[in-house]
């Protein structure tokens, strides 16, 4: 009896130690191919009652222009704008834009940004870029973040082509 509880210790401790070294051994693997797909809660794809409720929840400070589907917020000093689809009668949300500020190097805010969405930068032209998730692309030029559906978006520039 007393072998089993100091075999049983033994255990707790050796995992406890695991862990401390290696906090992600409790996590389940599929958690690990988890990409984040959002920027403040705000993701492509979600419809207008989504964003609503988010809004309410989070007690974001947001406004609608006139005459458009852009939402606008000011969140912990980011000025974030969500461009919803006008034609679509759900209106779901197609690109998601947030204006940061980066008191650090450009080089340890896209470490961050590629931490933070499990995702490997791709260095362009204009800035750096990801992709975060079925479809979608976040790009980072420096000042702001701006996550796109891209399938969403191209059809927005063809029908805006036809007019």
């Amino acid at each position: 009896m007393k072998v089993a509880i100091v075999i049983a210790g033994l255990i707790v401790v050796a995992v406890a130690a695991l862990v401390a070294i290696q906090p992600s051994f409790l996590k389940p693997a599929s958690l690990a191919l988890v990409k984040k797909s959002d920027i403040f809660g705000f993701a492509p794809g979600m419809t207008f009652d989504e964003t609503s409720k988010l809004i309410n929840q989070r007690h974001y400070l947001c406004r609608q222009s006139r005459d458009s589907d852009t939402l606008e917020c000011d969140i912990n000093g980011a000025k974030v704008t969500v461009d919803r689809d006008e034609a679509d009668a759900k209106r779901p949300i197609w690109r998601v834009n947030a204006t940061v500020t980066n008191p650090g190097s450009q080089e340890s805010a896209v470490k961050s940004i590629s931490d933070q969405f499990n995702a490997q930068a791709i260095r362009e032209r204009e800035g750096w870029m990801w992709i975060v998730g079925r479809g979608l692309k976040l790009s980072y030029d420096g000042l702001a973040l701006n996550l796109v559906d891209e399938a969403a978006e191209a059809r927005l520039r063809k029908a805006d082509a036809k007019r």
